[in-house]
């Protein structure tokens, strides 16, 4: 009797569990129940997870000595379950606790690399990396922080935003952050990507949640939810784009269209989000939403040579389209050709020079594309050249006159087209000066500006050569004048008849040690986050844009090339993802935030870049020695703009003493500052160059 009771029973247990899906006052033991959940979209999706460190790469260990690298496999591996078991097509960077570097040597950039270098290689639909975060100095400190591809504001972002919605739904930490990130994995991958940090193992009381096998089960729950509520959404993309890849030889507004689908279940792609871009730039379109057909037509002919347009959109459900550039090329061919001499006569003696310029333009007269090939043949003298190409829409060479009087036919050819100049060469009543511009190093120096008082009379061209001819005998003093170097006066004698040769050589500015180094300057603004964590006002704010515009200035006088994330207090503040991206967009070599917060003043770093940190240490040093700055120190940091910059990246806090109202004189503060950063950049780049 007892044995046929308990069988009743099981049976019973069996039903309910078979229907508990339906039973609103059922409560399963984890949020993912697959027998619960429409798991189609997952099916077939290719997805990869990366725990995170591994092997000679612990990450952040907890107190009780919790090491991050174990829970976020932990983690990974119970989302890897849930997500095959759904259907999905996914993959590990690591199953283990190893690293992934090539070698036996410990290089965090290989194994970095080699993480994306994985998902990259099989395709993947989604890239999802895991981490626990840390911050020793505030252990109470526990919140999520999702970060999503700097690049891609749209389906990375939308996953990172799916993502947060399931751990909000989790009520495990009280604070979730979405973050623009540019961590190398995000940086690099082809895939929609992200990485979480989903909470802090520094927390000794998250730490001790950590430890249990159920609490990492429902994190990964949050993921698997996530993923899976991005992905029910549906994915837009763009199908039939044309003209993608082409070189489009005879229409230089040709018809630029691609269809937009919503996705595979039947959403539709929203109207009010499309924007069409060509070449970067928003241009008007049409559109039928039947078809889903976008379609827009140049008013104007484009230029010669290769555009790119793209497309974003979102759905009815939300999501966007990943933003990819299509590339196509116009290539006309030439309708005109124009053949131009420096000068016109030239003395009969075997040594004079005048500059050959030959250009080409199609139909509408735009330039033919670069590269573009001329034959040049003379009727007397000598070219240096006879086959040459376009570059910047001009080909150059050079006409040496014959050493007997004679008229000088010089012709271009190009497909069937011609174009002629003509250079008498024989006595003549003018004096001409051929000059070459070089640095120490005897390379020719392009963008000289030759001046004669202050009038501009000239500038070299690429072999760094400058032609000026004189009405009158003469000796006419010139300035030469580049960016970068110390200008030049000399006196250029010019004799009626003759044409003289001269040799200018121009030494760099600060023994170019900055010559075609890349800065960028980030005046931090003043916005509720840096407000509230670094009470910073608005005469700080100022400050801090007038201090990098005045480093700007010494910066580009020595050679350097610039770019800030904000030139004005007139502009809007850019958000922190957008003065990353300037930085990137421009290539900076190194990314220099420029601020006035409270306390005093430091130079922070990256706790892993040797560079940054040795780059710190001489700007440090500056200040106290140069900006009344005493003590200024060095020390690890963690801003979002020490981080996420591919460049050795600083946070220089000048402090604010000295914006009191008792200072008078706050200019010359300011001079002075920009005046210490400099100089501390020189002494960095002089000890390691």
């Amino acid at each position: 009797m007892r044995t046929k009771s308990i069988l009743r029973f099981a049976s019973l247990i069996t039903a309910v569990g078979l229907i508990s899906c339906a039973l609103p006052s059922h409560k399963p033991a984890f949020r993912a129940d697959l027998r619960c959940l429409d798991l189609t979209p997952l099916t077939g999706r290719r997805i990869v997870i990366d725990p995170g460190h591994g092997g000679r790469f612990v990450g952040a260990v907890g107190a009780r000595g919790m090491r991050e690298s174990d829970i976020n496999l932990a983690v990974a591996l119970h989302l890897w379950g849930l997500l095959t078991q759904a259907g999905a097509e996914v993959s590990m960077t690591r199953t283990a606790d190893v690293d992934l570097c090539a070698s036996e040597k410990a290089d965090l950039q290989n194994d970095l690399e080699n993480r994306v270098k994985y998902s990259n290689e099989r395709d993947a639909g989604i890239f999802v990396s895991i981490h626990h975060n840390s911050d020793t100095s505030n252990r109470k400190k526990n919140n999520t922080q999702i970060y999503y591809k700097l690049t891609d504001p749209g389906p990375s972002q939308d996953l990172a935003q799916s993502l947060a919605r399931e751990m909000r739904n989790g009520n495990r930490v009280d604070d979730i952050f979405v973050y623009p990130g540019n961590y190398a994995v995000l940086r690099k991958a082809t895939a929609v990507a992200v990485l979480g940090e989903a909470s802090f193992i520094s927390n000794p009381k998250n730490e001790k949640r950590l430890s249990f096998s159920n609490q990492l089960r429902k994190e990964a729950e949050d993921y698997f939810l996530g993923i899976l509520g991005y992905l029910q959404k549906e994915i837009p993309r763009v199908v039939d784009m044309h003209p993608d890849g082409a070189t489009i030889d005879d229409n230089a507004m040709p018809l630029i269209e691609a269809v937009l689908v919503g996705g595979s279940a039947g959403a539709s792609i929203n109207p009010e989000t499309i924007v069409l871009y060509l070449d970067e730039q928003p241009v008007p379109f049409s559109f039928e939403a039947p078809t889903g057909r976008i379609c827009y037509v140049p008013s104007m002919p484009l230029l010669n040579g290769w555009h790119e347009f793209s497309v974003e959109a979102r759905n009815s459900n939300g999501n966007s389209l990943l933003k990819e550039p299509y590339h196509f090329c116009i290539s006309l061919p030439p309708a005109s050709i124009e053949v131009i001499s420096s000068f016109t006569a030239l003395p009969a003696d075997g040594l004079a020079y005048s500059q050959i310029e030959v250009t080409a333009r199609d139909y509408y007269g735009n330039p033919v594309i670069d590269g573009t090939r001329f034959f040049l043949e003379t009727s007397a003298g000598k070219l240096s050249a006879k086959d040459i190409a376009t570059a910047g829409g001009r080909a150059v060479t050079y006409f040496q006159a014959p050493d007997i009087p004679a008229t000088a036919l010089v012709t271009a050819h190009c497909q069937n087209l011609t174009g002629t100049a003509t250079i008498t060469c024989g006595p003549i009543e003018k004096a001409f000066a051929r000059i070459r511009i070089v640095d120490a190093k005897d390379a020719p120096l392009d963008n000289v500006l030759v001046q004669q008082g202050s009038t501009t009379i000239g500038a070299s061209d690429a072999q760094g050569f400058v032609f000026l001819s004189s009405e009158t005998n003469q000796e006419m003093p010139l300035t030469f004048n580049r960016r970068g170097y110390s200008a030049q006066t000399q006196s250029v004698s010019f004799r009626i008849g003759f044409c003289q040769e001269k040799r200018i050589t121009l030494l760099p500015q600060e023994d170019g040690v900055l010559l075609g180094r890349r800065f960028t300057l980030d005046p931090e603004p003043r916005d509720e986050a840096t407000e509230k964590n670094f009470d910073l006002l608005a005469d700080a704010e100022a400050a801090n844009v007038i201090v990098a515009k005045r480093l700007q200035g010494l910066l580009e006088e020595a050679g350097a090339l610039t770019t800030t994330t904000r030139s004005s207090l007139e502009q809007p503040y850019p958000a922190l993802g957008d003065r990353i991206l300037t930085g990137e967009t421009f290539g900076g070599d190194y990314f220099l935030t420029i601020t006035h917060r409270k306390g005093a003043p430091y130079v922070g770093h990256y706790f892993r870049s040797a560079t940054g940190k040795n780059l710190a240490q001489h700007i440090a040093h500056s200040l106290s020695d140069n900006a009344k700055l005493k003590k200024t120190k060095v020390m690890d940091r963690a801003d979002f703009t020490i981080i996420h910059p591919t460049a050795p990246a600083l946070v220089i806090n000048l402090g604010r003493t000295h914006l009191s109202k008792r200072i008078k004189n706050k200019d010359e503060v300011f001079e002075r500052e920009a005046e210490a950063v400099y100089q501390g950049l020189l002494a960095f780049f002089r000890d390691n160059t």
